[in-house]
């Protein structure tokens, strides 16, 4: 049975009406234009709820169904998962075998996986349950001798800019790195998980110019690229000593057990961002469902985490199917957001990827007519009696 409530833009279809209290799971119509919502709100003052997210196959490289993340999570047996959406952005393909990395936050059980990168588009729930959406950065460095080196990226692809990686045995067996572009610091004794406030001492095992090191079970690899210049790097020798510190800033990031970050705020304040509204206002010509080379103007499926003092938002839009569902651009997503009472929204990975997951069931339509393989995913689970 559903229950239809007409609004402004659109109606909602209330579906699961026996949901556990405290959610609220519904199909929203746009009238607008033609396009599909699922919708999930999680009240905020409902203590048998969370937010929690999961990394496909447990670790960084490699990709897994959001369905069968839900599923793997359940077999933990404390809690159960009621709603799930795919995460954050990365790489889908192989890309010389970083198929799976991340491309921004990501905090599991208080374990920190990766750091952000669109510092913006970041959401955190501390173990108190605070919502953060506050722009966040990782503060680290490596301390050798008596030099300091500054640590850039954890568990990611060689990005632009980033001269300094440490890779964990989260990210899987090996770093999967060219031997040409730097020279790897093989440390152990180290204390793991990494989480978001950490200072711990460490040996160096092994220096190694070959790439691809594997990653010690109690340790990690520092990767360094070969056209840095710094002082530290000949203090790097086996049998030295050293400090491993990092935190996040502002400080009560550090405080977080489950984050995510996407890719561009699309609220804050319970404004849209300005970016969104001038490309938006500037289009000379809107056409309902009309895709574009600029993805923020296109017509897509998207998905997006959004939320007010009362509730959580997880909103999935099908998309690239006329007949049903021509999907959104940004800026509709966030006016869409807004009508529906958030006032902080980051994006998420859209596209393909875009699937809401209920009670281990799909109940979208995935424009790929099949669920796709996506990198991490976000949950609201209960306790399971």
């Amino acid at each position: 049975m559903t229950t239809t409530l007409t609004q402004a833009g659109g109606s909602k279809e209330v579906l699961f009406p026996d949901a556990t209290p405290g959610i609220q799971i519904y199909r929203y119509n746009w009238d607008v234009e033609t396009c599909v919502l699922y919708v999930a709100e999680m009240s905020r003052h409902e203590p048998t709820l969370h937010f929690e997210v999961a990394l496909a196959n447990a670790q960084v490289l490699g990709k897994e169904t959001v369905r069968s993340m839900a599923n793997r999570r359940n077999q933990g047996g404390d809690r159960r998962v009621l709603v799930a959406v795919n995460g954050g952005f990365g790489v889908l393909g192989d890309m010389r075998g970083y198929g799976g990395v991340l491309e921004n936050l990501h905090i599991q059980d208080g374990e920190l996986i990766t750091q952000p990168t669109d510092t913006e588009a970041c959401f955190g729930v501390t173990e108190s349950g605070e919502f953060l959406s506050s722009s966040v950065e990782m503060k680290a460095s490596v301390e050798i001798g008596t030099h300091t080196l500054s640590l850039g990226c954890i568990n990611q692809r060689r990005l632009d800019g980033c001269q300094v990686t440490l890779y964990t045995p989260r990210l899987g067996e090996s770093t999967r790195t060219n031997r040409r572009r730097g020279r790897e610091i093989i440390i152990s004794g180290l204390s793991l998980p990494l989480i978001p406030n950490y200072e711990h001492p460490y040996r160096v095992e092994n220096v190694s110019q070959d790439g691809n090191s594997l990653i010690p079970r109690d340790g990690a690899v520092l990767w360094i690229n070969a056209r840095l210049k710094d002082q530290s790097i000949s203090e790097f020798n086996a049998g030295a000593n050293g400090t491993l510190k990092l935190s996040l800033s502002p400080p009560e990031w550090n405080q977080v057990r489950h984050a995510i970050g996407g890719r561009l705020r699309l609220l804050k304040n319970g404004k849209i961002n300005e970016t969104l509204e001038e490309m938006h206002n500037a289009e000379k010509r809107h056409t309902p469902g009309k895709r574009s080379s600029v993805l923020n103007l296109s017509h897509e499926p998207r998905t997006a985490l959004g939320y007010n003092a009362d509730t959580l938002f997880l909103v999935v839009a099908d998309g690239r199917q006329p007949k049903y569902s021509t999907g959104l651009t940004l800026y509709e997503l966030a006016s869409i957001l807004i009508e529906l009472g958030a006032t902080e929204a980051i994006n998420l990975d859209g596209g393909s990827s875009s699937t809401f997951v209920v009670n281990d069931t799909v109940i979208n339509k995935p424009s790929g007519q099949q669920e796709r393989d996506v990198l991490n995913a976000v949950f609201i689970t209960a306790y399971t009696p």
